[in-house]
C-alpha cells in the first residue's frame, strides 16, 4: 500500500478499514491548533473481533463533527512516519 508525504481524505475510512475494532494503542498523536484534528491515535486491531482487512489504523478524532475517523496503515510503517505525514506534533 503506498501513502503519499501528506494524507488526504480520500485515503480517510477506505475500504480496508470497514468493520474494523480496535485492542491495543501503540502512540498517541497530537496536533497543533491550526491542524483538521483534535486529536487520534495508531492502534492494532483485535483479532478475535474485527472484521477489517486493516490490521493496524490511525484513529483521528476530528476537530468539528463526532464521528472518529480511521486510516489504514502498513504494519511494518513506523509511527514517526505516520506521525510525519499527518502532520502531528
Amino acid at each position: 500500500m503506498y501513502l503519499p508525504p501528506v494524507i488526504h481524505a480520500a485515503l480517510i475510512d477506505s475500504d480496508e478499514t470497514e468493520g474494523y475494532v480496535p485492542a491495543a494503542i501503540e502512540s498517541v498523536l497530537r496536533f497543533g491548533p491550526k491542524s483538521k484534528w483534535r486529536a487520534g491515535a495508531i492502534v492494532m486491531g483485535c483479532a478475535e473481533r474485527s472484521q477489517a482487512v486493516a490490521i493496524r489504523c490511525a484513529l483521528l478524532i476530528p476537530r468539528r463533527g463526532k464521528r472518529t475517523r480511521k486510516l489504514a496503515l502498513h504494519p511494518a510503517l513506523p509511527a514517526e512516519v505516520v506521525k510525519s505525514m499527518l502532520r502531528a506534533l
